[in-house]
């Protein structure tokens, strides 16, 4: 079981190197609003714009946002919860309490997404996102088996499925929200 800890929290600390360093790239790539024209030009002709969304596609968006909202925050509470478990506390009790919630919180999420009218122009979009809910749901499930069974193989299966759904949740994000600032990717 030691290394099964060991393994975990290695890896949510690679991963969480690799979030930083994603962030870290982002906000120092150059801004267009403070490069001279000539560069200003060059830099559009190697990366259009995405169009604008219509109108529906931005209701669309609007309506995810709220569930995309609680989801950030939720999966970054989730990672979190694991941590301190493996570094510090070892109490699984204390871990199920902090994880039954959120395991109903992306079950319903997952729900909610699929239940919403979509576009058909994003309804790939929106199965990225019904799957990353799911994803997360699943996870967050096979946590709570561990703090039943002890078996360590689950927070590494935990671990897999959280870093997938929060790579789907910033693609999902990269087509609605360009742009966003991502505080756990």
């Amino acid at each position: 079981m030691p290394g099964g800890r060991s393994l975990l929290l290695a890896g949510v600390i690679v991963a969480l190197a690799a979030i930083t360093g994603a962030a870290w790239l982002h906000e120092v790539r150059p801004r267009s609003a403070v490069q001279p024209a000539a560069q200003t030009v060059s830099t559009r002709a190697e990366k259009p714009q995405p169009p604008a969304l219509t109108a529906d596609e931005e209701r669309f968006a609007t309506a995810l946002w709220a569930v995309h909202r609680e989801a950030t925050r939720l999966a970054v509470a989730m990672s979190f919860a694991g941590i301190t478990y493996q570094a510090e506390d070892r109490d699984a009790r204390a871990l199920a309490r902090k994880i039954e919630p959120l395991a109903k919180f992306f079950h319903d999420a997952e729900m909610q997404v699929r239940a919403m009218s979509t576009p058909p122009s994003l309804s790939r979009t929106q199965g990225q996102y019904v799957d990353a809910m799911a994803l997360f749901a699943n996870a967050a499930t096979e946590i709570l088996k561990f703090t039943e069974d002890g078996d360590p193989q689950r927070l590494g299966d935990a671990h897999r499925m959280d870093v997938r759904a929060s790579e789907d949740m910033l693609r999902v994000g990269e087509v609605l929200w360009p742009g966003q600032y991502k505080p756990h990717y």
